[in-house]
């Protein structure tokens, strides 16, 4: 159930590609997204009820999953094929919720292809550049840290210029940070892995869209899994910060593991703050729930967020319904 989800995820993320792209000029695909862009832009009703009833059956599958886990019916070693499975069906999925992968790979190229800085020029400088059609916020120069931007011109100059395999590149360094995440989070809370891994919200906003909050989450979970090397749990945390400034929250578990409970309680506080003054995006949440789950999964900041995590999900509806542009 959870695979053919997946599945239909990875099909109907096609139903949202900006109409001014183009991916592949092959016929058979042409013929294929034809369809799925009509499902898309011209048939809303019928495409937000699809993305409505992928939602639930993520939701109910995830709940299968964690239940089955939790009662030894799934072996930890099922749990990794099933991630890996996973993996390998979303990382070709379009980040149809979100453009912010395309401001990621715009920044990178500033500087590979331009050579100049992503903080002193914007998209518009570039005006005959053909990905400025399909990028958002282009009047702005990059807000991302230095670290993200390092990060960024790997996948950058391995995709040599060329779009498709540039954005399937990002992709893949995201599914490489999510499965970094899963390992780290089983080592810290072995049973704690199925929770995350199998998130709706974070198989969404990692694998489909490519968020960078993912990497930011692997660097601080790896300072936290660091204990007994300081100087490198040190660089860890710092390289998170470096990645998306929200981590700071980090720092009193820095000091002593017994404050992990205060630090997600600090996390929260931020990202309400946050919300509050500019807004809410789902993917924020990625800010504090990987975290949470190295909590015992019996407090109430575990099944608050997972359940904000799902629900959040939703906010995604009046942009499919075309009430909102994306």
């Amino acid at each position: 159930m959870w695979l053919v989800t997946c599945s239909l995820l990875l099909i109907y993320s096609f139903s949202q590609l900006d109409l001014n792209l183009t991916l592949s000029s092959h016929s058979v695909y042409q013929s294929f997204q034809q369809q799925l862009t009509y499902l898309g832009y011209f048939n809303r009703p019928l495409s937000t009820a699809i993305y409505i009833f992928i939602v639930l059956l993520l939701a109910i599958s995830y709940w299968l999953l964690a239940k089955s886990a939790a009662k030894k019916i799934l072996t930890h070693r099922q749990l990794w094929i099933l991630i890996g499975l996973t993996i390998i069906i979303l990382i070709f999925s379009y980040p149809a919720f979100s453009h912010d992968i395309f401001n990621y790979m715009f920044d990178a190229r500033i500087v590979t292809k331009y050579g100049v800085s992503p903080w002193e020029y914007k998209a518009l400088d570039f005006p005959a550049d053909t990905w400025t059609r399909f990028m958002r916020w282009t009047h702005r120069p990059s807000v991302y840290p230095p670290v993200w931007i390092g990060l960024s011109l790997a996948p950058a100059v391995l995709g040599m210029g060329k779009f498709t395999l540039t954005l399937f590149l990002f992709k893949l360094m995201a599914a490489g940070f999510y499965l970094g995440c899963c390992k780290l989070i089983s080592r810290l809370n072995q049973t704690a892995l199925v929770l995350f891994a199998f998130n709706p919200l974070v198989i969404i906003e990692t694998l489909v869209n490519g968020h960078m909050e993912i990497a930011m989450a692997f660097f601080g979970l790896l300072a936290i899994y660091l204990t007994r090397r300081k100087f490198f749990r040190w660089i860890s945390l710092a390289a998170s910060v470096g990645i998306k400034y929200m981590t700071i929250f980090l720092l009193p578990i820095m000091i002593n593991k017994k404050y992990l409970r205060p630090s997600i309680w600090l996390g929260m506080i931020l990202l309400i703050v946050w919300i509050i003054y500019y807004g809410f995006q789902p993917w924020y949440l990625l800010w504090v729930l990987p975290f949470a789950y190295l909590l015992p999964l019996k407090f109430w900041e575990v099944k608050l967020l997972t359940l904000a995590s799902i629900a959040a999900l939703f906010w995604n509806v009046p942009f499919v319904v075309g009430f909102l542009p994306w």
